[in-house]
């Protein structure tokens, strides 16, 4: 029979796991009885590759071609490591892991095993999770899916009986990444929220730590003789780890060459090296609550996943912090491996309807418990955006377009203006990115995704372009382009990336002139009126608009006006900065009245802006002193900022018309009504071109 197992691919510790006859997930060990698998790699005496507990005896043993560690360097193409006559890459070092423990899986469970789910931090990025896919297929797996860590160890939870509704924070230390996942755990539905994390920090890091006290605390000769043997080191602070968070010190006796070291390290001085990588764990999880809008009293419990997470200085943290002691019941060394084996059971149920044999009266049962949660969803880690213009046009920047923490599988489609020259041989360069931040520095590039197949028109012409960027179960990446006018689906290839990037991007850009940069206010109404429905439908037509924005040419503002104005937004092109924005807007954050009106605001934001200027105002009531509104309307409208005035509700059409650049752009619509007509306004506006 097929089996679909769990595999927890760690940085310094494996393990695999399966959905028992019982529906119950239990931890597969090897013939030793191990319950975890050192991620090491090394060769034998005949050149054969040998992974686990052999391997890491070699690095006590002093041996040099020893692999380990390698999963922080995945997804990065020029790392190699050598290892007997050949270099290895990361994803070929992963396969011989991934296929000891499927063979580790098919010698205990007596048949083959060809599906697993497989395990990634939840911030790794797309290349990072390429490789793992690799590694996995050149083990010998078919990979349903690759899960986050704190995911998997969320689901493992899940399983257990609780309440109906539990949110938690997920703190994952993993021996090489860190990572702060805010889940909710239901009956029917493991859902996380939110997710954080540093693939740069971990438990290897509290062991460098170590080493260096060490290191600090001996005489200079043995310090120096250690040193010379890394992976000696290395096994002996990760020892003396385990010991201090049982002890309150540690005795190092090492015997190197004849020669005898002797050292003692206590928790205190060991946590004291380490306090600053404590608090940058702290700095991420305030940054995830405070992006949730949440506070500790909103978070039922903590739930520590990973061995790093047995320091006492991690569990205090923990209970100094929330207010509660680490949430317990599931081994942190095996959550990750449990929950990934029952989204396997879970996804090859439903590929396969594959069931068990049940009772004699004819009936089937499940391959994981009925009380299982069945559905599992989670968000994407990293906002996928590409390299633009920044609105003056004289520097380029990462342009978020699709931004971070959306479930997944998630898409997003946004249009582009690019001229074609006609000829049938166009091709339009997308510089794909991955990360938060707008300097183009601090991006993951993805690739150089080419657009072609453009017909031959024999004449110059602007096209818009539809892109798509989707982020699939695994949060694997997949780009997509249709031309607007003709409905074509495009061809879209990736391509390796030119070595000049990012430099080319730190210059100034060439001024084609083709384009015409824009700038867009949405002015919206927050009076008293707009609670409840009419504020949610507002958000959502603010969110459709911006979906049908050229975000490269195109920088968006917020105005909130009442009682008072506030511009909680200046024009920007981070689609990411934009949607938090938007997503904030609230009534009585400027009042509950309609006292004010936003034009003198918007002349000020706009007067200098050599772009092209539109503002959409939304209105549901009467405004006071509507006349004194029209008028400083229509000095906007002198300066070269057009108007769309768009009402419903019990806003005043006359009005409208008032403050509106032109009739045409004074549009009265039904709540209902609003996303599609703040659509369908972007649409022309993106169509219009320069002008």
């Amino acid at each position: 029979m097929d089996t679909a197992v769990g595999i927890d691919l760690g940085t310094t510790y494996s393990a695999v796991a399966w959905v028992n006859r019982d529906g119950d997930p239990e931890i597969i060990p090897d013939a030793l009885g191990e319950t975890l698998t050192a991620s090491v790699v090394a060769l034998d005496a005949d050149g054969r590759p040998v992974v686990g507990g052999d391997a890491k005896a070699g690095m006590t043993g002093g041996e040099t071609e020893v692999a380990h560690l390698f999963k922080r360097f995945m997804g990065n193409p020029a790392y190699r490591l050598p290892l007997g006559e050949r270099d290895w890459s990361p994803p070929e070092l992963s396969a011989q892991v991934l296929a000891h423990l499927k063979a580790q899986a098919e010698a205990r469970l007596g048949w083959p095993v060809t599906h697993a789910v497989v395990t990634v931090p939840e911030y790794f990025t797309h290349p990072e999770r390429a490789a793992t896919l690799a590694a996995g297929d050149l083990a010998g797996l078919e990979v349903l899916r690759l899960m986050s860590e704190p995911t998997a160890a969320a689901l493992a939870y899940g399983l257990r009986p609780g309440p109906a509704v539990r949110r938690l924070l997920v703190y994952d230390l993993g021996g090489g990444t860190f990572d702060i996942s805010l889940v909710e755990v239901g009956p029917d539905e493991i859902r996380v929220i939110a997710a954080e994390g540093d693939n740069e920090l971990g438990g290897r890091d509290w062991d460098d730590r170590l080493i260096g006290e060490l290191l600090r605390v001996l005489p200079p000769d043995d310090a120096d003789l250690l040193a010379a043997h890394p992976g000696v080191l290395l096994v002996e602070a990760e020892r003396l780890k385990r010991t201090l968070s049982a002890r309150r010190a540690a005795d190092l006796r090492l015997t190197i060459g004849g020669r005898t070291v002797r050292a003692a390290v206590t928790r205190e001085a060991f946590e004291a090296s380490c306090q600053d990588l404590l608090e940058l764990t702290g700095q991420l999880t305030s940054k995830l609550l405070e992006e949730a809008r949440l506070t500790w009293a909103d978070i039922h419990g903590v739930l520590p996943v990973g061995g790093s997470t047995r320091m006492p200085m991690i569990t205090r943290w923990i209970e100094r912090t929330s207010g509660k002691p680490p949430m317990g019941g599931i081994h942190p060394d095996h959550a990750v491996a449990l929950g990934a084996a029952a989204q396997a059971a879970i996804l090859l149920e439903a590929e396969t309807r594959l069931r068990l044999p049940g009772p004699d009266d004819g009936s089937v049962t499940p391959l994981l418990r009925l009380s299982a949660p069945r559905q599992v969803s989670n968000v994407v880690a990293h906002s996928l955006g590409l390299i633009a213009e920044n609105p003056e046009g004289d520097r380029y920047l990462n342009s978020v377009l699709l931004p971070r923490n959306q479930r997944i599988p998630s898409q997003a489609t946004r249009p582009y203006q690019f001229w074609l020259k006609g000829s049938g041989d166009d091709l339009m360069e997308i510089f794909l990115t991955q990360g938060e931040s707008d300097d183009v520095q601090d991006c993951v590039y993805l690739g150089r995704y080419v657009v072609t197949g453009f017909p031959a028109s024999g004449s110059s012409r602007q096209a818009v372009v539809d892109v798509t960027y989707a982020y699939d179960d695994s949060a694997l990446v997949e780009v997509t382009a249709t031309e607007r006018t003709t409905g074509d689906r495009l061809d879209v290839n990736v391509e390796e990336l030119p070595s000049d990037v990012p430099d080319r991007f730190l210059e100034p850009p060439a001024r084609g002139g083709s384009r015409l940069p824009m700038t867009v206010y949405l002015a919206f109404d927050l009076s008293g009126s707009m609670s409840g429905s009419p504020l949610q439908e507002a958000q959502k037509a603010a969110k459709a608009f911006v979906s049908q924005l050229d975000l490269t040419t195109t920088a968006v503002g917020l105005i909130g006006f009442s009682d008072r104005v506030d511009v909680p937004l200046h024009a920007t092109s981070n689609a990411a900065r934009i949607e938090r924005a938007i997503r904030k807007l609230s009534v009585g954050t400027t009042g509950y009245g309609n006292a004010t009106h936003p034009f003198d605001d918007l002349r000020r934001l706009l007067t200098d802006d050599r772009h092209r200027k539109f503002c959409v105002v939304l209105a549901d009531g009467v405004w006071e002193r509507q006349d004194h509104a029209a008028k400083r309307a229509r000095l906007c409208h002198q300066e070269g900022i057009e108007i769309i005035a768009v009402g419903f509700g019990h806003a005043d059409e006359k009005f409208l018309r008032a403050v509106a650049s032109s009739t045409e752009q004074a549009l009265f619509t039904q709540l209902g009504s609003l996303s599609q007509v703040f659509s369908t306004i972007a649409r022309e506006i993106t169509e219009a071109g320069p002008r």
